[in-house]
């Protein structure tokens, strides 16, 4: 199982939520990124892939896209930030 480290911006984003269930969302798809480092898409918009580059994973966790970077040789996931989905172009 990797490691997870939470970028800055996502313990931001994270306390923007104001939604109880909403948060216990990102939370249940943190854990399933946490168990299967690969369970994200590599289908992202491009303003996500062009802020973290190509190696950017996103899950849905709606209205939020959880963004992701998994590097499978050091067995980390860097959780990077929960955009908006209508911020994504």
């Amino acid at each position: 199982m990797p490691r997870l480290e939470f970028s800055e911006r996502f313990a931001e984003d994270l306390a923007r939520v104001a939604s109880g269930k909403v948060e216990a969302r990102v939370y249940a798809a943190l854990d399933n990124v946490e168990a299967f480092g690969e369970f994200g898409s590599r289908v992202v918009p491009d303003s996500i892939r062009e802020d973290f580059g190509e190696g950017v994973r996103k899950v849905v966790v709606n209205p939020f896209d959880l963004v992701y970077t998994y590097y499978p040789d050091e067995d980390l996931v860097r959780i990077e930030a929960l955009v908006h989905q209508r911020a994504a172009r």
